[in-house]
């Protein structure tokens, strides 16, 4: 009967096929779906801004080369500089001064000072000689980065011929990841234009506000910011000394048309000239006046990273969340989580190609999670599936077993009840033939009949005993010395009459070989199951050959015959129990299906093998291979 649409076959290994509902599996899948989506969904409300960054930042450490803009340079006063004024933690007026000096013959484009000037700091006449130093370069700014004028300009210039813009350099101290890495650049902040868009502006000549990509725009409070492009690590930007640019240690036209941001590196002011990247987040390993290139060259190239759409992020995470689900329902677990791993990895790597490539952060954190966590969330729905197919399994397996039993002992009882029946049919037959009134009768033929009938029927029923043996495992080898060749002359000399009735003739080829030790009763059996498939499945009047030899440790019989052969994809299975080939000449001759399965079992209860070589319309060549 033909499988239903609601059951599937499936078999165990020596049972016959059984149903398992495909509703369950069905059932099964659909709710372990639908749980990983409600876990996308309520995993969606938390932010991760934390683990987020973390990715981020790795990402961008897996950057292959630093791609630093090569028209911004920078100058820093630091400690080395400070000793020459006496361990000075203020850069002086008078440094300031000499490093103007130096840059006035360069004519570079701009100069932003980044830092504190005001009256706190220095006196007057060191106002008057900075504001004068300034006036060397046309276009200088100054950045103040002091987190007490945050979010408003300065309200008391001191410098009246040179503009004051923000220059901070943003830490995500309380928002996104609230770790205290810089990630974004400041675009304006309370309206006005911070120092890095205004050196943007000048950079690209505009009358205007340099405009950034809207895509890549972000309101925090009154600032308008985009995420930094950091170009490398610590150092993408080499750093010259004001002792070496006060010294004229630089290559002639260094600084010329380039951009020059000026500022100080202390270890006195490490809380304000250092900050945290996504390339190191350890003490005084980059400098602000470094980051603050990095944020200039971000808005310069108007290549500011951007996060992705909402709508691909749970695009992303449902996706991943089916994903996952089939993965743990349909791989073994190993496979499983090996299919999880790679999916992972895969995920990774195209998010740090969408970061590379388009600029997009992507959200990692949540798909992360997602693949991690939905995998042993959807582990117990496998368990119940698979405790459900056990069960099955093993109530089928019970059934199976008892019918297993049943069958053996009912062939067991049969052969032996049939086993002295047929013999004494065959005896009182054979008893009958001897008798001369008889021999020379009409009736000899119907008597031979007779006893060929019940000589056919207890080697069926001995085959049925063998087979009741082996799954009893109750079959002992019995070896005996022997030359095989007569054990081979003796097969051929009882097969003789049914090779006659096809006018097939039996040759031999037998090399002269030593006696070894082998189960006579059991080879006699192959032998006799070979020569007599032979007769059977040749043509009339055709040849069959017995062949011996020895190779080495190995004692080789064959039986060659001229009959159809068997197809390929028959050769394997024909030594299987009960398997009959589909050839309708095969199907004419009656048999058990049994014959050649007894001839592995016994070739390989003697530790040797059976090979097959045929070749249809040429014959087929069985070769019994024992060792000696």
């Amino acid at each position: 009967m033909p499988p239903d649409e609601n059951h599937s076959t499936e078999s165990i290994p020596g049972f016959l096929p059984f149903r398992v509902p495909r509703r369950g599996r069905l059932f099964t899948h659909l709710s372990a779906s639908l749980l990983a989506v409600l876990f996308v969904v309520g995993l969606q409300q938390f932010p991760l801004d934390h683990l987020n960054g973390f990715f981020g930042d790795l990402q961008f450490r897996l950057r292959l080369f630093p791609r630093p803009v090569s028209d911004i340079v920078l100058i820093a006063y630091d400690d080395r500089s400070a000793e020459r004024y006496y361990g000075s933690t203020t850069f002086p007026a008078e440094e300031i001064a000499n490093v103007f000096e130096s840059l006035e013959t360069e004519k570079p484009l701009a100069v932003a000072f980044l830092g504190a000037i005001d009256e706190d700091l220095y006196s007057a006449p060191e106002i008057q000689m900075i504001e004068e130093s300034f006036q060397r370069v046309p276009k200088t700014l100054v950045g103040y980065t002091d987190d007490d004028s945050l979010n408003q300009l300065p309200l008391k210039p001191v410098l009246t011929t040179v503009a004051f813009y923000p220059g901070f350099v943003s830490r995500d101290t309380f928002s996104y990841g609230a770790d205290s890495v810089s990630r974004r650049a400041m675009i304006t902040l309370g309206g006005q234009p911070t120092l890095y868009a205004e050196l943007a502006r000048l950079y690209h000549n505009t009358e205007t506000l340099f405009p950034i990509n809207h895509a890549h725009r972000s309101a925090e409070g009154s600032a308008l910011q985009v995420y930094i492009n950091w170009q490398g690590p610590p150092g993408t930007y080499p750093t010259y000394t004001t002792e070496q640019v006060t010294r004229k240690q630089f290559k002639a036209g260094t600084f010329k048309n380039k951009i020059v941001l000026l500022g100080s590196k202390l270890s006195a002011h490490a809380k304000s000239d250092y900050i945290s990247t996504p390339y190191a987040r350890g003490a005084k390993t980059t400098s602000l006046l470094e980051g603050a290139a990095h944020s200039l060259g971000t808005l310069i190239r108007n290549d500011a990273v951007f996060r992705s759409p909402a709508w691909l992020n749970w695009l992303v995470n449902i996706s991943v969340a089916l994903l996952t689900v089939n993965i743990v329902l349909f791989f073994s677990p190993v496979v499983g989580i090996l299919s999880v791993i790679a999916e992972v990895v895969v995920l990774f790597s195209l998010s740090w190609l969408a970061l590379v490539l388009f600029q997009c952060w992507t959200d990692f954190a949540h798909p992360f999670l997602i693949a991690c966590f939905g995998y042993y969330l959807v582990i117990p729905y496998r368990l119940v599936n698979e405790y459900r197919q056990r069960w099955h399994y093993q109530q089928k397996s019970e059934l199976m077993a008892q019918l297993e039993q049943l069958k053996s002992n009912f062939l067991s009882l049969v052969s032996h009840d049939l086993k002295t029946p047929i013999a004494r049919i065959q005896g009182n037959a054979e008893l009958l033939l001897s008798n001369p009134s008889v021999q020379e009768g009409k009736d000899a033929k119907l008597v031979q009949a007779i006893i060929n009938t019940a000589e056919n029927l207890g080697q069926h029923v001995e085959t049925i005993l063998d087979l009741a043996r082996i799954e009893s495992a109750e079959i002992p080898l019995h070896r005996t010395s022997k030359d095989i060749n007569a054990t081979i002359l003796e097969v051929i000399e009882s097969r003789k009459a049914l090779a006659l009735e096809k006018q097939i003739e039996i040759r031999t080829s037998l090399e002269p070989l030593f006696a070894f030790k082998f189960d006579i009763r059991l080879m006699r059996r192959v032998l006799a199951n070979l020569v007599e498939n032979a007769i059977k499945y040749s043509p009339e009047g055709s040849i069959i050959e017995l062949r011996s030899s020895e190779e080495q440790d190995w004692i080789r019989v064959s039986v060659v015959d001229q009959g159809n052969g068997i197809a390929p994809e028959e050769q394997e299975r024909i030594f299987t129990k009960f398997y009959r080939g589909s050839d309708p000449a095969t199907q004419k001759e009656k048999g058990t299906g049994l014959g050649l399965y007894l001839v592995k079992y016994f070739v390989e209860l003697h530790n040797g093998f059976v090979e097959l070589q045929s070749e249809q319309g040429k014959g087929s060549t069985f070769t019994v291979a024992l060792p000696t």
